[in-house]
Order: C-alpha cells, then sequence, then structure tokens
C-alpha cells in the first residue's frame, strides 16, 4: 500500500446533527427507511500507544477511501474522532443495510502496510433504523453506538443491529463515554489512597493515589471504565496533572507523618517537554518535597527509546522524585532495558500475582523476581493481597511492600490517617499468628 498524502474529505463532526435531521426529515417525507451506523476502528496497541501521527494519518486515508467505495453515493460518511464514524444510509431495507455493513468490515479488515511495517486493523458497527429503532436523531446515535459495544462483545470485525432491546452494559459504557468529558468541569472526579504496608519497618510507609468518579446516576465508576476514554479524547494530562495537583493540596497540609505518595503516570506525560518543569512548579506551589512523591511508570515503555526514557527519569530521580516500575511481569521489554531503568521500586502487576496464586505457582515464580531486584538495589511492592492467607504467604517469600485490599481498600485521605494505627496493628498480629 503507498502512503496517501490526504484524508478523503468528509462533513464535520459538527453537522452530525443537522445531517441527521435533515435525513430523517427526509425520511419521513417520502416514508422511507434509513440507518444509522456507528463504526468503530481498532488500531494495533503499538500505534494507539506510540501516537505515530504520520503513519496513523496515512491508515485513515486509506480507509477512508475503502469505506467510501462500500457505501452509495447517496450515503453519508462524518468522522467523529480519529477512531470513530458516523454512516448515514438512507432510502434502505434492512437486508440491505446489513449488506454494505458486510462490506465496509470486508473493505478495512486487512493488513496494511506503511514504510515496510504492518498493521493489522478490525472494526465493529452498530446500527439503528429509523423509524423501527429510534425517531429522534439524538437517540438513533445512541443506540448505534451501544449496538457497537454489543458487536465488539461478540468479536472483532462484527456488527450488532437493534432490534428493540438495549443492552444494558453498552448503555453504561455509551453513558460514561458521553459523559467523561464534563466530569472534571463539573467536580464528579476525586482522589482516594490504598496504603502500602512496609514488612521491614512494620509500617505504613505510602499510599497510591487512585482516581475516582463520582457519577450523577451511575455512582462509583472505576477508572478502569474511564481511563481509555480520557486518553481516546486527549484527556489523559490534563487528568494526570488534576490528581497530581490534588495530592499534593491533600498531603500538604499533612506534618505529623512522612509518607510516600504514589501516583500513576504515563510514558505520553514523562516526554512532554514540560513536565519536570510543571510538577515542580505544583509541588513548590503546595510547599511539598519530591521526596514524598513515587511516580509509578508502566512497564510497557519498549515501544519508546529506552535511552530518552532514561533521561527523563533521571532528571526526576535528581529533582527528589521516587520511580516505581508498575505492572511488572507483562514482559514487554528486555532484561537488557530493565536494568538501565533508574527505578526504586518494581510493583509486581495484580493480575499476573492473582494468576501466579491461583496456579500456585507463586513461590517458584516470584520468589526468582524478588531475589533479582533486591540484587539490584530495588524494592519489590506486590498488590492485590486480598486475604490473610495471602499476606502471610507472600510476605514469607521476602517481598517489601504489601497492598490490596486485606491491608485496606481505597479511601479518602482523612480516613487513611485515622485508621493507619488499626492498620498497622492488624497487620502485624497476622504476621505474628503466621
Amino acid at each position: 500500500m503507498g502512503r496517501m498524502d490526504n484524508e478523503p474529505e468528509l462533513p464535520k463532526v459538527e453537522w452530525l446533527n443537522d445531517r441527521l435531521q435533515l435525513t430523517l426529515a427526509f425520511s419521513k417525507r417520502y416514508k422511507m427507511s434509513t440507518a444509522v451506523c456507528y463504526l468503530r476502528l481498532h488500531f494495533p496497541q503499538e500505534l494507539s500507544q506510540h501516537h505515530d501521527d504520520e503513519i496513523e494519518t496515512a491508515l485513515v486515508s486509506n480507509i477512508l477511501s475503502r469505506l467510501n467505495r462500500s457505501i452509495r453515493n447517496i450515503d453519508t460518511l462524518i468522522k467523529i474522532n480519529r477512531t470513530d464514524f458516523a454512516i448515514l444510509l438512507v432510502d434502505i431495507t434492512e437486508h440491505d443495510c446489513k449488506q454494505i455493513c458486510e462490506r465496509m468490515i470486508s473493505s478495512i479488515s486487512d493488513t496494511y502496510t506503511i514504510d515496510y511495517r504492518h498493521f493489522s486493523i478490525s472494526s465493529n458497527i452498530g446500527i439503528c433504523m429509523f423509524p423501527y429503532g429510534a425517531e429522534e436523531p439524538e437517540k438513533l446515535l445512541v443506540i448505534a453506538k451501544a449496538q457497537m459495544y454489543v458487536a465488539e462483545a461478540r468479536g472483532e470485525n462484527q456488527f450488532s443491529l437493534y432490534i428493540g432491546e438495549l443492552d444494558q452494559m453498552a448503555s453504561r459504557k455509551v453513558l460514561i463515554e458521553n459523559d467523561f468529558p464534563y466530569a472534571l468541569k463539573r467536580g464528579q472526579l476525586h482522589v482516594q489512597f490504598q496504603p502500602q504496608y512496609s514488612l521491614e519497618k512494620k509500617a505504613i510507609e505510602g499510599a497510591e493515589a487512585l482516581i475516582r468518579w463520582n457519577h450523577p446516576s451511575l455512582g462509583e465508576v472505576s477508572p478502569a471504565e474511564f481511563i481509555s476514554y480520557a486518553e481516546e479524547a486527549g484527556m489523559s494530562n490534563q487528568l494526570f496533572f488534576w490528581v497530581f495537583e490534588e495530592v499534593c493540596r491533600q498531603i500538604a497540609s499533612e506534618k505529623i507523618r512522612i509518607m510516600k505518595y504514589s501516583i500513576n503516570l504515563s510514558v505520553n506525560q514523562l516526554l512532554l517537554d514540560s513536565f519536570l518543569d510543571d510538577v515542580k512548579e505544583i509541588i513548590h506551589l503546595y510547599s511539598v518535597s519530591a521526596k514524598h512523591i513515587t511516580l509509578e511508570i508502566t512497564e510497557n515503555i519498549e515501544i519508546y527509546s529506552v535511552k530518552t526514557v532514561n533521561e527523563r527519569l533521571i532528571a526526576l530521580k535528581e529533582a527528589g522524585f521516587t520511580i516505581a516500575l508498575d505492572d511488572f511481569g507483562n514482559g514487554y521489554f528486555s532484561f537488557s532495558d530493565f536494568i538501565k531503568l533508574p527505578i526504586d521500586y518494581i510493583k509486581l502487576d495484580r493480575n499476573f500475582v492473582f494468576s501466579l496464586w491461583k496456579n500456585k505457582k507463586h513461590k517458584g515464580v516470584v520468589l526468582p523476581i524478588i531475589n533479582m531486584a533486591h540484587n539490584l538495589g530495588l524494592q519489590v511492592i506486590i498488590e492485590g493481597i486480598e486475604d490473610q492467607t495471602q499476606f502471610v504467604e507472600w510476605a514469607q517469600l521476602g517481598c517489601d511492600i504489601i497492598q490490596g485490599y486485606f491491608i485496606s481498600k481505597p479511601i479518602t485521605f482523612e480516613a487513611m490517617m485515622d485508621s493507619i494505627a488499626e492498620i498497622e496493628e492488624r497487620a502485624e498480629a497476622v504476621r505474628n499468628q503466621g
């Protein structure tokens, strides 16, 4: 496939509602059926994480050309964002609509070659038809989007047609995705802290800051449900700095106990040109020492320049920050790259820990990891410890810090400070029993 310099010209997303209104008015007048399709592209993980704009533009250009060839001249294709599209199929039967959706999916599903690199692209489509599914433009689009999630649940390259009953999980996803961009402005986000227990010090020596969303109708929404939307909406950097500042604001008043507060950091944020200056400015604003902040960077950094990442991490360490490597165990990069990283902690991935525990392989697998980390001068954090038995066994393996529901669920800063003594007493009592 050759490179295409320009994407085909499409109606702007701002026109989507107007196009829907006009299309439905036309369909009502001439008593025709219309289908609203919601299509989502699925880019390979390496492209999504690396945000290679030039390659992505070339891919999308090719995909749009294929989509335009798959629909009729009377139909309308509208790009909503980098992965999502709306397709308005006018004067269409259900049978023909399904055929066009199959044609669109088939035309997209392919391996694309750009600059000698190969990328496999898949898609899913949700469909809602007028007048059988809904008559209001906004409702048609919402239902089509919900059906796209139903199609995703079936697997890649599937489509789903609304038949009169919305899938609850798909409806929840639509509501979350549509409302999240406004959550920060409306003061619906807050930070909770999950204490981290040091086995050597027999004390809580840190806590991980975890963002939560109090949705007005759904209640508490976990970050697993909305972080991906934040990334797609280009809000991940804004979200990080909001959490960072909120943590600094809350801990600024705590002068009694010296602890480290961990904040999750993506490589995209780390590589921002102004990142170091920005975090320094925030801690200076709240008179917080960098030594009280641990930045947890995820392990999937091998898709970036290890040299550049190292330089940024070294600068953070020189400024006084502690660095932890989060999600260790996913195996994204080589040992030679790992030992170059200027880190202080490794944090075993919760799913990795659970899988080892479930299969009774934790002792044989984790012990060499812990020994390796200690030989490199690193401390090991185990997260996802949920009960007394797990706590005792993982403690006996020689890890340094334990985090999980057995220690404490995520709670407010004030609640954590009030419960530290009780947590420490309970943990020590269990260790003595074990």
